[in-house]
C-alpha cells in the first residue's frame, strides 16, 4: 500500500491528487506543518529536509514532487498524464512541471508563507517582497500560454496542469489571479471542477 505524508493545503496535496487521477490506493500519515513533527529522527529518515510530500510504497521511499510524479505515473499507466520524455508532449509537460514548482508555487508559496502562517521568528519580509515583484510576471506566462487552449500543453489535462493550477491557486488567494488574467482565472475554475482535486482537497 501506497503511503503519503502529507499536511493539508500544502504542497503534498498534489501527490495525493494524482493518486486520485490515476485510481491508485494510498493512506495518508499526516503531519502538521511548520511543527517540530516535521522534524522528528523518524521523519528525518523519510525526507531529510521535514518536508512535504514524500511517499513510502511497500517500503521505498521517495521525495521531492516531480520525482513522485514520474514514479507513480510510469507505475501505474499514466501515461495520458505525463507522457515519454522524448516526446513533443512529454517534453512539453516537464517543462511546465517544472515552471509549475519553480518558480511559481515557489515563489507565491514564499509570499503566502512569510507573509502569513508562518512562525515570525522564521519569517523573511525580503523574500516577500521579491517575490511580489517577481509574480506578476509568473502569471502573466501562464496567461499567454493558455492563449486558445483549455490546458496548459493544449487540450488534454496532464500532470503539468496539476503542478501549475496548485501554484496559480496561491496566486489567486494573493489577488495575482483576477479579472486582468481572465485566461487564468477561468482556467482555475476549470481545473477545480475535476472529481480528484475535490477530493485531495478534503483530505
Amino acid at each position: 500500500m501506497l503511503t503519503i505524508h502529507h499536511s493539508p493545503r500544502s504542497r503534498s496535496m498534489r501527490v495525493v491528487w494524482l493518486c486520485e487521477e490515476l485510481h491508485i490506493d494510498y493512506t495518508i500519515s499526516p503531519l502538521a506543518m511548520f511543527t517540530p513533527e516535521m522534524k522528528t529522527r523518524d521523519y528525518l529518515a523519510i525526507h531529510p529536509l521535514g518536508k512535504v510530500p514524500a511517499i513510502e510504497d511497500d517500503g521505498f521511499v521517495l521525495w521531492e514532487t516531480t520525482a513522485i510524479f514520474e514514479y507513480l505515473a510510469t507505475k501505474h499507466g499514466g501515461e495520458a498524464l505525463l507522457p515519454p520524455r522524448g516526446t513533443h508532449a512529454g517534453a512539453l509537460v516537464s517543462q511546465w512541471m517544472a515552471f509549475g514548482e519553480n518558480p511559481l508555487t515557489i515563489i507565491m508559496g514564499e509570499i503566502a508563507a512569510h507573509g502569513g502562517p508562518m512562525p515570525e521568528e522564521m519569517r523573511i519580509p525580503a523574500l516577500v517582497d521579491r517575490g511580489e515583484a517577481l509574480a506578476p510576471s509568473l502569471v502573466d506566462v501562464v496567461e499567454r500560454a493558455l492563449d486558445g487552449q483549455d490546458y496548459i500543453v493544449g487540450d488534454a489535462f496532464t500532470a503539468a496542469d496539476i503542478m501549475i493550477h496548485f501554484g496559480l491557486g496561491i496566486a489567486g488567494y494573493l489577488g495575482f489571479v483576477s479579472e486582468a488574467t481572465p485566461r487564468c482565472a477561468a482556467y482555475v475554475e476549470r481545473i477545480a471542477s475535476r472529481p480528484a482535486y475535490r477530493k485531495a482537497v478534503t483530505v
